[in-house]
């Protein structure tokens, strides 16, 4: 049989019902690597490596806000706003349920790590992370509290930003201003 006569049986590749593709990718190789480094680490290490990572894409959302804004520094509420429409950027679905002056609590029904998250919670460092970070150079000072996550099985997630010093419980994440993110005395 040539070789023209075999490929012309074959049903066109593209089409084949493969269940993958870039999400797929994505997906997968994220919820490989969380398996893989809580495993061999500990959930602790997998989240002080995950957090790590999340200080630097922190570093450069922050940067890009703030330079399509054309400001140096962040009020309360562009922090606010910026936080929402990064996660739901991301593919979250977070809006702000309640605030005041001392913290702001969002909900999210969405994770923006899609299945990749699930009893992963060691990626919920990049929320905490990127969340605290943003916040603590716009005011000073920040403190998140995931209180409930899809990653730890819940429906949706809860976090809670505090703006103001607070008596934190054991996961709690304090996060204090950058000095190279510091506001003009």
């Amino acid at each position: 049989m040539t070789p023209s006569v075999a490929n012309a049986a074959l049903p066109n590749i593209g089409a084949l019902d493969i269940d993958f593709d870039h999400d797929g990718l994505f997906n997968t190789l994220v919820a490989d690597m969380a398996e893989l480094l809580e495993t061999i680490a500990g959930v602790d290490d997998a989240c002080a490596y995950v957090s790590s990572i999340a200080a630097r894409l922190g570093t450069d959302i922050e940067k890009q806000y703030k330079t399509a804004l054309g400001l140096q520094h962040l009020n309360r509420n562009q922090l606010i706003e910026i936080l929402v429409d990064l996660k739901n950027r991301a593919g979250g679905a977070f809006s702000v349920i309640e605030q005041d002056e001392d913290r702001v609590v969002f909900g999210n029904c969405t994770c923006p790590l899609g299945q990749a998250a699930a009893n992963h919670p060691s990626l919920c460092m990049l929320t905490s992370n990127i969340f605290g970070r943003l916040a603590a150079n716009a005011v000073g000072y920040a403190a998140v509290d995931l209180e409930e996550t899809i990653a730890r099985g819940a429906a949706g997630c809860r976090v809670i930003l505090h703006l103001k010093r607070t008596e934190v419980g054991p996961d709690t994440r304090e996060y204090f201003r950058d000095d190279a993110s510091a506001a003009p005395a």
